[in-house]
C-alpha cells in the first residue's frame, strides 16, 4: 500500500512570521519526495522534516510572488552541496516564474561555490526549468518515476499566470491551489482529491479588495463540499490564528461553506497521511 504524506514546510504569507515560513508544501512517498513552491526558508524546513534534498524529483512554482519562489536558489545551492549531481528539475509556467527559476543562480560567480560540495557533485550547482503554457484547462507538466503532476490556471489577479497542482502518486492525488480565489482552475484540479491544501483568509478580518484575488473560507468550504476530499488543509492563513479562538473562527467558516469532512489548519512541519 502506497502511504502519501503532505509535510507542509511553510504556511505563511509575506509578512514575515518567526513561526511560519513562506508557502512550501512537500509531497513524500518514503524517501522521495515533490516540492510545490519553495518560499522563504523553505530549505531549512525541509532539512528539519528530515527530507532527504537529493531526494526531491522535482520543484513546482505556482506563480511569481516572492513568498512562494524565494528560497528556490538556496534550495539548489543546499541540495548541491549535500551531494546532489543532476541538476534540480523546476517546473513553472511560462512567464515570470519560468524567468526567475532560469535566472536565480546567475548572480553568483563560480569562487561563490569554491569547495563547497564533493566533486561528484560538480563546481557549480545547477538547475533545469521545465515551463509550460498555463491554461484553463488541466494539463500533465511533470511525469517522472511514478510522480505525476498536473496543472491549471487559477485566479490570483493581477499576478499572472498563476497556477495550481494536482500531484499523483500510487494513485493518492493531492491538489494544492497556490494563491487563488475559487475559481474553476481549482476546481478541476480538487475534483477526486484525498487531500486539498488550500489558502484561506477570515473574512470578517480582511478587506474586501483582498477577497478579489484570495478565497476566504467560507468559499473554501464551499469547493471542499463540491469536491469531497479526504482531508482539508489550510494554509496560507491571514490573519495567522494565534490562539485556539482564531482557529475556531476558521473552522466554523468553512462549515458555513457546507464542508462536513475533516478540516486541518497548517503550522509548519505539519504532516498529514493519505492511503
Amino acid at each position: 500500500m502506497v502511504v502519501v504524506e503532505v509535510v507542509v514546510l511553510g504556511s505563511g504569507t509575506p509578512n514575515p512570521h518567526p513561526d511560519r515560513a513562506g508557502a512550501a508544501v512537500a509531497v513524500v512517498d518514503g524517501p522521495l519526495w515533490v516540492l510545490v513552491d519553495c518560499g522563504r526558508a523553505a530549505t531549512q524546513r525541509a532539512v528539519a522534516a528530515g527530507l532527504d534534498l537529493t531526494a526531491a524529483q522535482a520543484v513546482l512554482i505556482t506563480h511569481h510572488h516572492s513568498d512562494h519562489l524565494s528560497d528556490l536558489a538556496t534550495f539548489a545551492i543546499a541540495r548541491w552541496t549535500v551531494g546532489a549531481i543532476d541538476p534540480l528539475k523546476v517546473v513553472a509556467p511560462a512567464g515570470p516564474s519560468e524567468a526567475f527559476a532560469r535566472r536565480c543562480l546567475d548572480a553568483f560567480s563560480d569562487q561563490a561555490f569554491h569547495g563547497q560540495a564533493p566533486r561528484s557533485a560538480g563546481p557549480r550547482p545547477r538547475l533545469v526549468v521545465d515551463a509550460f503554457d498555463a491554461g484553463s484547462e488541466v494539463v500533465g507538466v511533470l511525469d517522472v518515476d511514478g510522480w505525476s503532476a498536473s496543472s491549471a490556471l487559477v485566479d490570483h489577479h493581477p499576478i499572472e499566470p498563476a497556477v495550481g497542482y494536482v500531484i499523483e502518486r500510487g494513485g493518492i492525488r493531492v491538489a494544492i491551489s497556490g494563491d487563488t480565489a475559487v475559481c474553476d482552475g481549482v476546481r478541476r484540479l480538487a475534483a477526486g482529491a484525498h487531500i486539498l491544501v488550500h489558502e484561506a483568509l477570515l473574512t470578517a478580518s480582511v478587506s474586501a479588495s483582498l477577497l478579489e484575488w484570495n478565497a476566504g473560507a467560507r468559499s473554501v468550504g464551499e469547493l471542499a463540499a463540491l469536491t469531497h476530499p479526504e482531508i482539508l488543509v489550510l494554509t496560507h492563513l491571514i490573519p495567522a490564528p494565534t490562539s485556539f479562538e482564531d482557529e475556531k473562527a476558521y473552522l466554523h467558516e468553512v462549515r458555513l461553506g457546507g464542508f462536513t469532512g475533516r478540516i486541518i489548519l497548517a503550522h509548519d512541519l505539519l504532516r498529514v497521511a493519505a492511503r
